[in-house]
Order: structure tokens, then sequence, then C-alpha cells
């Protein structure tokens, strides 16, 4: 009986779809084909999972660098400095998600070396506190942030490069003097000693200098313990516009609230925007890849109608028919995505090696470090981007395969077999 011979002790279908897979009879068109549509499925799976991590690449060194930096949440003082701001922080500080917080002053001013002149933001900051809410020490390029007197500065590295500074030379601070009525009415002088020298990336280098909190109080002609404002870590930052306002609501001082996507936030859109830009091209190059597999089997089909009458004659069901056509398309599908999983995961394992090499070599640099905050290609894989690239590719692969192996349920025997 048919069920007792060695090709039926497995599925019917798989076993005709593999024969079909492996025979050397079928036209070299249909090969072609048929690779093509393997190829550009693996294709479109390397890319998409390694475009994939790249961006999150990106989200990553925008959390742990320029974020590890800047303030997630501020509330900067309106009109009036803030008075007695050590309880008032504390108070601030016991509010739920919020980590550590730290008064901060903030000014205009021009930076002098020799014949260079630079203008920067100065930001007063208080070490103790400071130490709580950024990792600002994880980025000196050169000299100490331990200590910060009220006679030193610490530059960014683009301004440091622009004046030519470096640590233990005297710069000096112009900072401007206004009236009551908002208008400048003369400037202060100091030199200071650089003491540090930070290298963040981006344009926060080119802009941005700390000097002591009570040091720019008194060169502002602040009164002690006055502040204009406070900075705060928090525990998720995606909730920082929720606890700015928790925050300025509890506040006595009429306040700002500023968070930190208002400010840097068009780069965390920009990586979003761009992710689902990259995913719905690639998931569109797959799904033009999983068309050939369609062209595939509709000449399949049609190169085996006599194999298919037959088997049809023989008692064969329709259904075993579908399901070996729908194997034997499905196959393309499997091979290619696993291949450009593969590949996708090992380029997404080494394209820092790889990015830092081409551009030694070739002296590429697609990332500028005076715009961008990094000037590497960062890369992270994520477990989920592989599955649901490879769960998308298969899928659509597969649905490719319905039609055309529907198709090949409605041969009909007698016609075929009497053109013979």
């Amino acid at each position: 009986m048919l069920h007792k011979l060695p090709i039926f002790t497995a599925s019917l279908s798989w076993q005709l779809a593999r024969r079909y897979r492996h025979t050397r009879n079928s036209s070299a068109f249909i090969r072609f084909i048929s690779a093509s549509s393997t190829w550009g499925i693996g294709l479109g799976v390397a890319i998409l999972i390694l475009a994939l991590s790249v961006m999150n690449g990106f989200e990553a060194a925008l959390k742990n660098k320029l974020l590890s930096v800047i303030p997630h949440v501020e509330l900067l003082a309106v009109d009036q400095p803030i008075k007695q701001w050590q309880p008032k922080l504390q108070q601030l500080v016991k509010t739920p998600g919020v980590v550590a917080g730290a008064p901060f002053i903030q000014s205009d001013g021009m930076l002098r070396l020799g014949s260079k002149v630079k203008a920067a933001s100065v930001r007063g900051i208080h070490p103790q506190f400071e130490h709580g809410i950024s990792r600002l020490g994880d980025f000196i390029q050169q000299g100490d942030l331990s200590q910060l007197g009220a006679s030193q500065i610490v530059l960014g590295q683009g301004i440091a490069t622009e004046l030519s500074a470096k640590v233990g030379d005297t710069v000096q601070l112009m900072l401007p003097q206004l009236s009551e009525q908002g208008e400048l009415a003369s400037q202060k002088n100091v030199s200071l000693e650089v003491v540090a020298i930070a290298g963040i990336g981006g344009q926060l280098d080119y802009q941005q200098v700390w000097v002591d909190l009570d040091a720019l109080g008194e060169w502002l002609s602040l009164s002690p313990g006055q502040v204009e404002g406070f900075a705060f870590k928090i525990q998720d930052i995606f909730q920082a516009g929720n606890i700015a306002r928790e925050l300025g609501n509890q506040a006595e001082d009429y306040v700002y609230m500023l968070d930190w996507f208002r400010t840097q936030g068009h780069l965390y859109q920009d990586i979003q925007m761009v992710r689902s830009i990259l995913y719905l091209v690639l998931a569109l190059v797959i799904a033009v890849a999983c068309f050939n597999i369609v062209a595939t089997l509709v000449m399949a089909v049609r190169e085996k109608e006599s194999d298919i009458a037959i088997l049809l004659t023989m008692g064969t069901e329709p259904g075993v028919i579908v399901r070996a056509f729908m194997w034997l398309g499905w196959l393309n599908g499997v091979k290619g995505t696993v291949m450009g999983a593969l590949v996708g995961i090992i380029l997404a394992w080494q394209i820092e090696h790889i990015y830092a090499v081409a551009g030694k070599l070739f002296g590429l640099q697609l990332l500028d470090p005076t715009i961008y905050f990094i000037d590497y290609l960062p890369s992270e894989l994520h477990v989920q981007d592989v599955l649901l690239t490879v769960g998308v590719a298969l899928l659509l692969s597969l649905m490719a395969t319905l039609y055309p192996a529907s198709r090949a349920a409605y041969v009909e025997p007698a016609r075929v077999l009497g053109q013979r």
C-alpha cells in the first residue's frame, strides 16, 4: 500500500517540495528568479537588522552621553533669583521620580586668550551637587574636575580648540552687567585658570563653559544664597514633562518649567522618524523580493502540470499539492531570512569597527564631531528587533505562496495528460 512506501514515512508535501527544489530539470530562468527572491529577502533582512541596531545605538548614545550631562528637568527663575535655595532644593528632590537636584546660575559671556575671542554660555555649578545630576567628570579630556575653585574654569573641547587653550592657561572672561531695565550697563572682567577641558561632543563643546556657582553669583551681583534655577536628574527620562510640571507646581518661586525634550528632543524625534522610515522602506524591499516567490511558483506550477495531473489521478488530495508548492516557495523565504539574519547580526556586531577601519583607510567621516554629539557609528543589537524582522520576512514570504500554490489544485488532469 502507498502509506507503507518509504516516501510516505514523512510528509508527502514536504517530500515533493524538496524534490522539486533540488531538481535540475527546471529552466534556468526559474532558478534565477528563485535565487533572486532568496537573495533579495536576505539582503533586506540583513540591512533592516543593521539599520535598527544603528538607530538603537544612536538612542543609547543620546541617553548615556548627551543626557548624562544635560539636565533632564530645569526650573528657571523668571524675573527674580531664587533665594535660600538649599531648603527649597531639599524639598523638591523628595518628589517621586526625582533622583537628584543641583542649583545653577547661567549667563552669556566672552572668553579671550591672546588675540582670540570666543562667545560662550557660562554655567555656574556647585561641584558637590552637580555630581548627583551629571557625569561631566567622565568626559574630562584634560585636567581634573574634583575641585572647582573661584578663579578656575572648565572649557568645552571645541572652545579650547578655537582659543588654543590648554590646562594651566589663563583666560579672560567678560560678563555683561545689566541695569534694572535689562540694558547693558557695563561689563565684568575676570581672569580664570583653565583646570579642565571637557569633550562631550557636538555643539555643546563649542558653547559651554563651567565655573564655580558662588563665584559666578558674585560676578553677576547676586546676593549670597541666590541662584537662577534648579537642575534635576530623574529616573524615567520620558516622564520629564510630567515631572517638570509637578516640580513647577511645588516650587515657591515663579519659574519656567523646562525639560530635555524641549532642548534636545529633536534629536530623539529624528532618531525615531529615521527608524520608522527605514523599517517601512526595507520592509517594502522584503515584500518586493517576496513577489519573486509568486513569479517562481507560478512558473513552477506551469512547468510541473504533468506531475500534478499524475498525482491527482493517483488519488492525491489537492491539499497535498497546495502545501507542497507552499513549502517550495516558503523555503526560499526561510533560506533568505536565515542568511540575512546571520549577516545582519554579524554586521550589527562589528559595524563600529568596520566604520572605524573604513574611516582610516578612505578618510570617511559621516558624522562631523562639530555637529553631532558622537563621531563614531554606534550599534546596539536588540533581540526583539531581530525577531520582529525575521517574523515579518517569514510571514510575507509565506503569504506570497498562497495564490500560486492554490492554483496548483485547479490543474485538470484530463486536459494536461490528453495533450501529452
